[in-house]
């Protein structure tokens, strides 16, 4: 039997990251310019006159959605904790 390699230790993502204005701006900008691509291909599907297409990745995208909805989520939360902790000053 060969020699196994070592594992390589996990690295940790911080669970909360300083997100400024600029920063979730360009979030901003990154998921309009995805729109504007499905859209699309949404517009070049109707010109085709194409119904349906089987495409890969579709679960990835559902789960992809789902994270953009709970990091809003969480995102709103934070401003509001942020702004009541400001009102408390």
């Amino acid at each position: 039997m060969g020699k196994k390699k070592p594992k390589k230790p996990a690295v940790r993502v911080p669970r909360k990251e300083p997100y400024s204005k600029a920063r979730l701006g360009s979030v901003i900008e990154r998921v309009k310019e995805q729109t504007a691509k499905l859209a699309a291909l949404s517009r070049a599907m109707d010109d085709a006159h194409v119904n349906s297409v089987a495409i890969d990745g579709h679960a990835m995208l559902l789960r992809g959605l789902n994270q953009i909805e709970n990091f809003v989520d969480n995102a709103s939360r934070a401003v509001r904790e942020a702004k009541l902790a400001k009102e408390g000053l």
